[in-house]
């Protein structure tokens, strides 16, 4: 062996020797359904692992639960309906929290809800006397769901209640149950209703006619200051897995099916097309839609207690990291 060739070998031998360069681990907590695909892709394309992450997913059953164990530090990173978070900014959620730091830097979704009734309620007016099911009482999808009752004459504790159900598969058992006649649902629990024969009435976006920021990615401020470095990689990974959920068809529903086992093809072709199309659907680049925002504040000033003016989006947003992230 000449001295080239040992010098090749040796190089090669102690490539294969060094250790595969660490990535950072990290802890995210989520609602189960369909708008998780961003960060399935991610984990299984590689755009996490690029960015030199391990990412470690966990479902919530609710959002009160999501919220503490985010404030507790279990979990730093959330995927949460963005109201959730405004509420308990504002000291109107179900907890309170003296400390309360969560702030929303990326978009998810622009809303994906169906309006979901039992089989016996034809029509809106069937809901009076009868009660909706939500994720909390003070917070989440249901000031969209009691706007949208407000526009056809209902209103809140006159002419009906709600029950705190939690995350969408929860709601839907509460129907079943016939705790609750009416709530918000979306992909795949949609299909999942009206194949128990449940009436999937109309999108909730479309009855609200507003721009409308549906779920939201959430990280404490305190935990962002110190970690930009991870958080910039997060983002930089979800941006990558949104553009390719719009860019291949086929990968992102390939993915779909191997986490939503129990949908035909049809049916993952219904909830790729709601992911992508539409009034709702993912974010596009994972921006936050500042506008839906608004319309979040706009429901909140109205229903909400106890009642405040909010108008300010950016006192819940804070894009610099999104913007940082971005920078070529």
């Amino acid at each position: 062996m000449n001295a080239r060739t040992a010098l090749i070998a040796f190089a090669i031998a102690a490539s294969a020797a060094a250790p595969a360069a660490a990535q950072t681990h990290l802890d995210i907590v989520t609602f189960g359904g369909s708008s998780n695909l961003p960060i399935w892709v991610a984990q299984e394309k590689g755009f996490f692992a690029k960015q030199g992450l391990d990412i470690k997913q966990d479902i919530t059953r609710g959002s009160v639960e999501e919220i503490k164990n985010l404030m507790a530090g279990k979990y730093q990173l959330g995927s949460t309906s963005f109201d959730n978070s405004i509420a308990y900014v504002e000291g109107q959620g179900d907890v309170k929290f003296d400390n309360y730091d969560l702030v929303g830097f990326m978009g998810v979704h622009s809303g994906m809800n169906k309006v979901v009734t039992r089989p016996e309620i034809k029509s809106y007016a069937d809901v009076k006397g009868k009660a909706l099911a939500t994720d909390a009482l003070t917070s989440g999808y249901g000031m969209l769901l009691v706007a949208i009752l407000d526009k056809h004459g209902l209103k809140p504790n006159r002419d009906y209640t709600a029950y705190a159900a939690g995350s969408g598969p929860n709601r839907l058992k509460a129907m079943k149950d016939d705790k609750a006649v009416i709530a918000l649902v979306s992909p795949p629990e949609d299909t999942n209703a009206k194949k128990a024969g449940f009436n999937v009435v109309e999108d909730a976006n479309k009855a609200l006619g507003k721009p409308y920021q549906g779920s939201a990615y959430v990280v404490r401020k305190a935990w962002a200051k110190d970690h930009e470095k991870e958080l910039i990689a997060f983002i930089r990974a979800i941006v990558a897995s949104h553009d390719y959920i719009f860019t291949d068809q086929s990968g992102a529903k390939a993915v779909l099916k191997s986490h939503l086992k129990n949908l035909s093809n049809d049916e993952i072709d219904a909830v790729y097309a709601a992911l992508t199309s539409g009034d709702g659907g993912l974010n596009r680049k994972a921006e936050i839609n500042i506008d839906g925002v608004r319309t979040l504040l706009a429901l909140r000033s109205e229903y909400a207690e106890p009642k405040k003016k909010l108008t300010d989006p950016y006192k819940y947003v804070d894009l610099s990291y999104y913007e940082k992230a971005m920078k070529k």
